[in-house]
């Protein structure tokens, strides 16, 4: 029963996150550039055909949909996915936070140095309060549900094995940093 139990956790984990990022991705495919890398990668498994089928269609309504949905709200999605990845599903969620709190604040410190040091064709890129504000939600959404599944799961819970626990969530949270680390330089690659 337990490892039904834990397989159901997981798997509302994954849920969670695959479905965020799978819409910040089909919003890149959708509606920006064919020239960014999720477009090139759909051209090499060969699904540009059925992309393009569907660009066409969705092309009609693009006026209706705010600029923001397209250009902030798939660093929010990848902020909020790498939020419940990090925080979900964990007995050390307060020192969790503090990683994903000095995550964000170093997110919108770059925003921030955009709008001083950047602008429209720089490579260091274009300052948005959109972006901000979405990076905001996708933090404080992702907080939430991690603390939630925290307090009601392991808050009073007395904890065995500590240290091998808190070595086994580092390994995982370094693991996630860095896959969503290059997960969020791929936009920026262009062909």
């Amino acid at each position: 029963m337990k490892k039904v139990f834990l397989e159901k956790r997981s798997l509302n984990k994954i849920a969670i996150v695959l479905s965020s990022f799978a819409l910040a991705v089909l919003i890149y495919l959708l509606f920006r550039s064919r020239k960014l890398f999720y477009y090139q990668f759909i051209e090499m498994i060969y699904l540009d055909p059925y992309i393009r089928a569907i660009r066409k269609v969705v092309w009609v309504y693009r006026k209706h949909i705010p600029n923001w949905v397209i250009y902030a709200l798939p660093d929010g999605l990848w902020l909020f996915s790498m939020g419940v990845s990090i925080l979900y599903n964990r007995y050390y969620y307060k020192r969790a936070q503090t990683i994903f709190s000095l995550i964000f604040i170093s997110i919108v410190g770059i925003e921030v140095f955009q709008g001083v040091y950047g602008g429209h064709g720089t490579f260091i890129g274009t300052f948005d309060l959109a972006d901000v504000i979405c990076y905001i939600i996708g933090y404080i959404l992702a907080s939430f549900i991690g603390y939630s599944y925290w307090k009601r799961n392991y808050k009073d819970k007395e904890i065995d094995k500590q240290e091998e626990i808190l070595k086994k969530e580092r390994r995982k949270i370094l693991i996630i940093v860095v896959v969503f680390t290059i997960l969020g330089f791929f936009p920026a690659l262009v062909n």
